[in-house]
Formats: C-alpha cells, structure tokens, sequence
C-alpha cells in the first residue's frame, strides 16, 4: 500500500498549492516499511494507492482520472501520525 503526501519543507502535510515535495510512504501489514521523498510527482514511478490531503477542497480530480484514491487527514500533520491514521481508519474518503 502507497500513500502519496504532499509536504512542505518540515516534512508535513500541506495543501498540494503550498508543498515542497512529495513524501511515499509505503507500508506493509500495518507498518511503515519504507518512506521516500520527491520534489516532483512525476518522479514517482511506483503505484500510488491513495494520496491525502489536507482537504476535499483541494485539486484532486487528476487523482480521480488516474484511479487513485484520495483520502483527508483532518487533524493530522506529521507523516508518522497519517500512517497510524491510516492504519485506525481515522482519514476521510473523498468520492467523486
């Protein structure tokens, strides 16, 4: 499971007009296995399963078109609290 994070330049989760790069995190039965870093999404070339975001307000209708899930930390700002979020089924799903 891949779960794409817009950041700023603490390693936060931001708005996609405001972020510095993208974080992946990949996590396997319930961990984080591995965790990189992008400066353009373009660069990512594994499969994304979800991207989250700071709100439903947000630009997400690329990620509708390329059947990526979307999903909304309400509260969460570290990638440490997303994952466990994540992991408690505490995000929200955006549907189109």
């Amino acid at each position: 499971m891949n779960l794409l994070i817009p950041i700023n330049s603490e390693n936060n989760l931001c708005s996609m007009e405001e972020n510095s790069a993208w974080a992946l995190a990949s996590l396997d039965n319930g961990t984080l296995k591995q965790l990189d870093t992008y400066e353009k999404k373009e660069d990512i070339n594994e499969l994304i399963d979800y991207v989250v975001v700071i709100s439903s307000q947000e630009f997400i209708s690329e990620f509708f078109i390329e059947g990526i899930g979307i999903l909304v930390a309400p509260m969460q700002r570290s990638i440490e609290d997303i994952v466990e979020a994540y992991m408690f089924r505490e995000l929200h799903e955006v549907t189109s």
